[in-house]
């Protein structure tokens, strides 16, 4: 039987307290060799806590730690196949772009004939090759951060930590390296384990996110499972956003269920809770907006709603519509596909249409 290969990092209850405040709760996870993975969540939840103990810098004060199927605790810091990426970039003023990007394998005494050949070669890959000359005070804040992926992985490790890499570039010149960076890391073949508060730059890069609240893993998943069907309140509305209604059964069958609401009775895909109360999510572009009184052919569209237009907010591509209904907020969004004028305008009543399969009964 062909033996399959170690996980690129492997935890099993991690634990990390400072006095009285656990950073991380017995975090268990499995990151598999070559996977783009994000811990995803907002400052304070443990994800650059997790980072460092990966990294070397810090200690755990329980659970275990194995990075390619050895025990982290028996790797000093400088001897773990993991680098690491900066938001702060953390060059060396001194130094031009190429002895930057060589600092580490001098370190290792690397022979200079291969330090020139991998050299050339990463900077080729991130190419800064045209900057090779130039100090860090001369290169701008995306350039910064080319060479220092470009230092980061010409060491070959076999897991790749970022830590926020992209968060203080403009929003532009983050989108153009958000996409050159999941290119990089399918060109590699490196683990990247990145960490993000930014909830689009997850789901664009990753193949797996672990999104983190108060030191634990709140849901784990692939970026259109944990999209599509977040399982708590938290997830639903930290990944995207959400509206969120409270209900009970009425009534079930074996595909739908309908749920008594503020709204009315919403029928919803999938089978009935068997708790007494819920919470439905439903994600904004879910939502259709009908003109008032419209109907199909031989009967009304599923879950119909009344509302009231409250605020309009437009944001290019799309319109964002905050609504009242009864005693409910919903939120729906919009694509801007025509030209002329047709948005809806705050006073206005609209019907809605909350499609039975986009209505996510979540776990608590």
């Amino acid at each position: 039987m062909r033996n399959l290969p170690h996980p690129a990092i492997e935890t099993v209850d991690l634990t990390r307290r400072f006095g009285d405040v656990t950073a991380l709760d017995r975090v268990s996870l499995s990151i598999q060799p070559g996977e783009f993975f994000s811990l995803l969540g907002p400052s304070g939840c443990g994800k650059t806590t997790l980072l460092r103990l990966i990294a070397g810098l810090d200690a755990a004060d329980g659970g275990t730690l194995r990075i390619d199927g050895v025990e982290a605790a028996l790797m000093p810091a400088h001897q773990r196949p993991v680098n690491t990426v900066f938001q702060s970039y953390a060059l060396f003023p001194h130094l031009d772009v190429r002895n930057n990007v060589a600092f580490g394998l001098r370190m290792k005494k690397v022979a200079p004939a291969e330090i020139d050949r991998r050299v050339n070669d990463v900077m080729a890959v991130v190419e800064i090759g045209p900057l090779a000359d130039r100090r860090p005070s001369q290169l701008s804040g995306g350039q910064k951060q080319r060479v220092a992926l470009a230092r980061a992985i010409v060491n070959e490790p076999k897991v790749l930590l970022l830590d926020e890499p992209l968060a203080a570039l403009d929003l532009k010149l983050r989108k153009q390296l958000q996409l050159e960076l999941r290119n990089l890391q399918r060109r590699l073949g490196i683990t990247f384990v990145y960490v993000t508060h930014d909830q689009e730059e997850a789901l664009v890069l990753s193949d797996r996110i672990a999104v983190m609240r108060d030191g634990r893993i709140e849901q784990l998943g692939d970026a259109r499972a944990l999209y599509e069907r977040p399982r708590t309140r938290f997830v639903s509305q930290f990944l995207g956003s959400c509206s969120l209604i409270e209900g009970r059964t009425r009534s079930s069958s074996d595909q739908t269920f309908v749920a008594q609401t503020s709204l009315g009775d919403l029928t919803v895909a999938g089978t009935a809770p068997q708790r007494a109360t819920f919470t439905l999510a439903i994600r904004p572009e879910k939502i259709r907006v009908l003109p008032l009184g419209h109907s199909q052919i031989g009967s009304l569209p599923a879950n119909r709603v009344r509302a009231r237009v409250d605020q309009r907010i437009y944001v290019g591509s799309e319109t964002h519509y905050e609504l009242g209904a009864g005693a409910e907020r919903l939120r729906v969004e919009t694509m801007n596909r025509d030209t002329q004028d047709s948005d809806l305008v705050p006073g206005q009543d609209v019907d809605l249409e909350l499609p039975p399969n986009a209505l996510i009964l979540l776990d608590d």
